[in-house]
């Protein structure tokens, strides 16, 4: 699945998630827009979660998208600042940054 995030078509500001109204200039007049890559920004590793066993880490990262906005991403292996990532959206609805 591909990742959307919404253009105001009144001021041209890009946001994610959606809204009901652009924060900017208030119109409620959204485009939607693919994105489908960006640059990793921040990362780090959840360690300890309830319920998880030993090893089961999740790396995480804040991707600056193409169009924009910035998303919280979870990766399939570390990545470091400034690398290029792919975004996808998974069954779970979950956002996800391949190298």
């Amino acid at each position: 699945m591909k990742l959307t995030v919404f253009h105001c078509r009144q001021c041209g500001t890009v946001h994610f998630p959606a809204r009901y109204r652009c924060p900017h200039c208030g119109a409620a007049d959204w485009e939607e827009q693919v994105t489908e890559a960006g640059t990793v920004e921040e990362t780090t590793v959840v360690r300890h979660r309830l319920g998880a066993q030993p090893g089961e880490d999740v790396h995480l990262a804040t991707v600056r998208t193409t169009a924009g906005p910035v998303v919280i991403a979870r990766l399939d292996g570390a990545v470091h600042p400034g690398d290029a990532v792919s975004l996808e959206l998974d069954d779970a609805m979950r956002i996800l940054a391949r190298a």
